[in-house]
């Protein structure tokens, strides 16, 4: 993030204003691309970081083969946009979920919904694929890796049929949990190969296992991808201060931020920006990150607290701010970020600034 830039944008539009540097931005598009394209699998990024039509095409257009979705209203703006090959990874629910879900799988070319029990798949449009999530250590949803998940997916082949059955996906979010880079190394083996010794004995059995789908923007790239034929990193194409404090990427990498205006120095070792958490991420995921997020340019302050419309930066010393003044703020977690926000500033080399909408932000 050039803060100088997104301060340039933040001083013509007002404050709060969250800015993505497209410089920044582009790069890692391409980064990403060429480490799926070297390693041999498919990429299929996580479109709940950007929930943006163009940011979609950017990436199907270096090579991406479709997209991950958290959400049907996710799934059902893209499908519009023309974007014909969705995960949708959340399992699908109810009625009126399995309506919307029955309507997508008509509009698109191709469908599979990510999930853990036999029940949940019994009720899906006969159109739409399966992939079978393995808890490979968040202990979110799931089944744990080897014979629990083999069992399972018996059943489920069983139920409905092996065409349905595209293959086993896991997501290794213990990631955040890391406090060091062994540890991201230990997660990163841990989702790679929880799903291929748990697809090894699936095909000894006779099950036809066609996809290995794993992803997030720390694992990335870590663990030999020999054998897994899918990654669905989101975050990387925004990058944010989880990331930095993960080294998973670099402060450079990061291409969103949220500029504050200094509007209270109420004491020499703090200072009020107006960029509260109805703007900026409330997250606290990850160990080695100070506060909500990191100040560009000013190691010395920590974003301490956040309340709906301020947010207060602390200092060891004098913070050094004075009313007035614009700061850039890397959130802690982009995806929730951008949630928040109807559009974003996308800032070119030149200062120029265009508004990119957040198109598949919400609920319907």
């Amino acid at each position: 993030m050039n803060p100088e830039l997104a301060i340039r944008a933040a001083a013509e539009a007002g404050t709060p204003l969250a800015v993505v540097d497209e410089a920044v931005m582009a790069r890692n598009l391409k980064r990403m691309a060429e480490l799926a394209a070297a390693g041999g699998v498919s990429l299929r990024p996580h479109a709940k970081t950007h929930k943006s039509v163009e940011v979609a095409r950017r990436q199907r257009a270096l090579g991406a083969v479709g997209l991950t979705v958290a959400t049907l209203r996710e799934a059902e703006v893209f499908a519009s946009a023309a974007i014909d090959d969705l995960v949708l990874a959340h399992p699908p629910v109810g009625d009126v979920k399995l309506r919307r879900l029955g309507a997508l799988a008509r509009q698109v070319t191709r469908l599979a919904v990510a999930l853990d029990a036999v029940e949940v798949a019994r009720a899906l449009p006969e159109w739409v694929e399966v992939l079978w999530e393995v808890d490979s250590g968040q202990h979110r949803i799931g089944t744990a890796p080897g014979e629990p998940t083999v069992s399972a997916v018996s059943e489920l082949v069983r139920v409905i049929g092996p065409e349905r059955f595209r293959g086993l996906i896991t997501h290794g979010g213990h990631v955040y949990q890391a406090k060091d880079d062994a540890e991201r190394h230990a997660a990163a083996a841990q989702e790679a190969n929880g799903v291929l010794e748990t697809a090894a004995k699936l095909r000894a059995r006779g099950i036809a296992v066609r996809e290995l789908s794993i992803g997030s923007t720390p694992t990335a790239g870590v663990h030999p991808l020999e054998g897994i034929t899918e990654m669905r990193p989101g975050t990387y194409v925004y990058g944010d201060a989880n990331q930095v404090a993960l080294a998973a990427q670099r402060l450079e990498d990061c291409a969103l931020g949220v500029v504050g205006c200094v509007v209270s120095t109420p004491a020499a070792d703090r200072a009020v920006v107006d960029a509260g958490s109805k703007v900026l991420s409330a997250d606290l995921r990850v160990h080695g990150v100070n506060g909500f997020g990191i100040v560009v340019g000013k190691p010395h302050l920590s974003v301490a607290r956040l309340s709906e419309e301020h947010a207060v930066l602390t200092a060891a010393g004098a913070t050094g701010l004075a009313i007035g003044e614009l700061v850039v703020i890397i959130p802690t977690h982009a995806c929730t970020t951008v949630n928040l926000n109807s559009e974003l500033a996308v800032v070119g080399a030149d200062g120029a600034v265009r508004w990119q909408p957040v198109d598949a932000r919400g609920w319907r």
